[in-house]
């Protein structure tokens, strides 16, 4: 908590330089690595922040959640992101979908998690396609992505915190290395679980799943 309000000041004083006299090229340059900068440590702090909070067992805020809708939520939200890399978004909901049992803003952030990632590692004119389906009392999440895939070396360790993928085509998509971790964290606090099938050069399928109703309280 305390590392936000520095970097809240950093952001703010590198984006008013432009306010005080005109930049040059290489200045303006200067400032939107500074600011890049910023960002990036701002999205780290959160993420270990968000971690932090899940896996410190603070109680959860369970509501009935319909599936569908909550995708469908989460797809016109990074849609435009999808748009400026030219891919679809395509979703597929079994019939008479239940609703699960959750906390509404974790799985929205695991969903959106998975989601994301599915576009950030997908070519152009690619697809991620998000479903849900349920069986044996389990709602089945699957984000599948037309990506570069992932190696099996690299999935041993997909899920742990701060890893990062060794694959040279995404060492320009590097992120904090806690993204996957959280919807793991989310996963299990839910009595749930997360799975990977992926090939390189073939894409990959993440699949989040979590049990109907949470076990009640006695």
């Amino acid at each position: 908590h305390d590392l936000r309000s520095p970097l809240t000041l950093m952001r703010g004083y590198a984006t008013m330089l432009e306010m005080v006299g005109e930049l040059n090229e290489q200045q303006e340059n200067y400032v939107r690595k500074i600011v890049g900068g910023v960002e990036s440590m701002t999205h780290l702090v959160n993420n270990l922040l968000d971690l932090g909070r899940i896996e410190s067992g603070i109680a959860l805020n369970l509501e009935l959640i319909s599936p569908s809708v909550l995708v469908n939520q989460l797809v016109s939200s990074l849609k435009l992101q999808a748009i400026q890399k030219r891919i679809e978004l395509v979703t597929e909901f079994e019939e008479d979908l239940p609703e699960v049992e959750a906390d509404k803003a974790l799985l929205q952030q695991a969903l959106h998690n998975l989601i994301e990632n599915g576009i950030k590692f997908s070519q152009s004119d690619g697809k991620v396609t998000i479903s849900a389906k349920s069986t044996h009392k389990i709602m089945i999440f699957r984000v599948n992505d037309s990506g570069i895939g992932i190696s099996p070396m690299d999935q041993q360790h997909l899920f742990e915190k701060f890893n990062q993928l060794t694959h040279k085509s995404r060492e320009d998509k590097r992120g904090s290395g806690l993204g996957l971790a959280i919807v793991k964290s989310i996963a299990e606090r839910h009595g749930g679980s997360v799975k990977v099938k992926s090939q390189l050069g073939k894409g990959s399928t993440f699949f989040l799943e979590l049990p109907l109703r949470q076990p009640s309280k006695t």
